[in-house]
């Protein structure tokens, strides 16, 4: 189990002033998905291939074009001479 001490210290490292309730909290929480990583490090994995992908590229979307119609310039604030003009950069 974690400790209130070092709940205290990571939120020193966050800047962040916790109460002596949410160090009880963040300690429960903390230890809830600390076992769900120990849960994690149970489960077999003989048998799987690490690199398979689950999807092949050929199932993913398709790309659609939408042609926009109108000057795309009209919705900027600062065009000069079919240009936008940005902030100098100095």
């Amino acid at each position: 189990m974690i400790s209130k001490d070092e709940i205290r210290h990571l939120g020193w490292l966050s800047r962040l002033e916790l109460t002596d309730s949410e160090l009880d909290r963040y300690a429960t929480q903390i230890d809830e998905i600390i076992s769900y990583f120990d849960k994690l490090d149970n489960v077999s994995l003989t048998g799987s291939d690490p690199a398979r992908s689950i999807k092949k590229v050929s199932e993913l979307r398709n790309d659609n074009i939408h042609v926009f119609e109108g000057d795309p310039l009209e919705f900027s604030k600062n065009r000069k001479d079919g240009f936008v003009k940005g902030p100098r950069m100095v």
